[in-house]
């Protein structure tokens, strides 16, 4: 019975937390078809029009939307003048619209839910028309409607990391043979907000790439760069590649924090590794017919490329770096090797991943972690600082080395530079 109780207890407070309360990161969920709202790309057919996120918003369910970065939404606050942030971009930047998030008429399953309203005017037969438009979602895409029914009322849920639903942030390796010989599973990551690693989790650090190596068997090995361990933050828009314990995600929660990058410029280049929000992606392409789709290629995707090589296994179960399919594109939210600054033809580089190598391999100053110290360093630590942004004092940020982040480290940062 006790156990009972506080079950009952955690429930009521799940249900009393799934729902807007103040500034953070969320999911967008819809009551009607139990779907969450993705953003996959900020390339769109008709602009300032409601419909401008039908090719780059998508609607996902069965639990798709814990590993996708674009479903975690930062909103400031609700009433007039809202705009919702996620993956470099917003909903004013995609339909030049201001929208307005209200309550709803009526609760879902006893949650408060939530209306996304925009004004908008156009011309028809130089009459000038304006209507309410409500956005909605009833089975193939975002759209927008002028009246409140079920589809247009949204829960809006807080992501967290000890929730016992669906409502948090994990990432999992492409393949469960993603693994190394001491049975952890690798992957990578590239996202838009900060996530702190939570202490005794399952993810257990994200690394950096900043040297290849051809070793005497003539293959081409990179060693990874602790970049931040449990109880860190890996800062936003960084490309990394993540160790992990479990091959799902629930095992490996990571918690977003702090504010978002809105970076637009892709990809994202940290050290070797390169990033990207998006990729291209089959989404529905009719109001009517719910079969119907089309394949989307967002302006920031990359095309994949032979130095472009993306985290892998090969047939000798050797994780490495790898070209991708010719015609293809580096997949969305991913870090990736890039080999053009090393003017080499590479097919393979294998990750080394010697106990030597799990050891931080830190620069002091190099505050952008690219393996280098120069005047970029004091523009993004002093941005760091002005900008309340988190900054893990395992990376070169922490100039002097006293395991603080502050102004301190800008002056000896400025002194290593003027006495290199």
């Amino acid at each position: 019975m006790k156990n009972v109780v506080t079950l009952f207890c955690l429930l009521v407070t799940l249900v009393a937390n799934a729902q807007f309360s103040g500034a953070g990161y969320y999911r967008v969920h819809n009551v009607y078809t139990d779907a969450y709202i993705c953003i996959n790309g900020t390339r769109f057919v008709k602009s300032t029009y409601p419909d401008a996120f039908w090719p780059c918003i998508k609607m996902k369910t069965d639990s798709a939307q814990v590993t996708d970065p674009g479903s975690i939404i930062y909103i400031e606050h609700i009433g007039e003048d809202c705009d919702l942030y996620s993956q470099g971009a917003s909903t004013y930047a995609l339909t030049r619209l201001m929208m307005t998030v209200t309550n709803a008429s009526v609760n879902e399953k006893g949650i408060e839910t939530y209306l996304a309203k925009t004004y908008y005017e156009y011309m028809v037969d130089s009459q000038l028309v304006a209507i309410d438009c409500m956005f909605r979602d009833m089975g193939f895409g975002l759209q927008a409607g002028s009246k409140e029914k079920q589809h247009s009322r949204w829960w809006i849920e807080p992501v967290n990391e000890q929730t016992i639903d669906t409502s948090f942030f994990g990432v999992m390796p492409s393949s469960p043979d993603m693994k190394d010989a001491d049975g952890y599973y690798w992957t990578s990551l590239c996202c838009d907000f900060p996530v702190a690693i939570p202490a005794d989790g399952g993810v257990m650090a994200a690394y950096t790439i900043t040297h290849v190596e051809q070793a005497e068997d003539e293959c081409y090995y990179a060693e990874p760069v602790l970049l931040c361990g449990q109880g860190d933050t890996i800062p936003a828009a960084t490309p990394v590649i993540i160790k992990c314990k479990h091959p799902y995600a629930s095992g490996n929660k990571l918690i977003p924090v702090g504010q978002k990058a809105n970076n637009t410029v892709f990809p994202i280049v940290k050290g070797l590794l390169m990033g990207n929000y998006f990729s291209d992606f089959v989404n529905h392409n009719s109001l009517s017919d719910i079969n119907s789709t089309a394949v989307y290629v967002p302006d920031q995707a990359t095309p994949a490329s032979s130095s472009n090589l993306a985290l892998g296994i090969d047939d000798r179960g050797r994780l490495g770096f790898f070209p991708q399919e010719e015609g293809t594109y580096m997949a969305a939210n991913t870090a990736w090797l890039g080999t053009m600054s090393l003017r080499e033809t590479m097919k393979a580089v294998y990750l080394d991943l010697h106990e030597e190598s799990q050891k931080p391999q830190v620069i002091l100053g190099d505050a952008d972690g690219n393996g280098r110290v120069d005047v970029n360093d004091v523009v993004n630590l002093i941005d760091f600082l002005l900008g309340g942004k988190s900054v893990s004092v395992s990376t070169g940020a922490d100039a002097n080395g006293d395991g603080v982040v502050d102004i301190s480290d800008i002056a000896q940062l400025i002194d290593l530079i003027l006495n290199k």
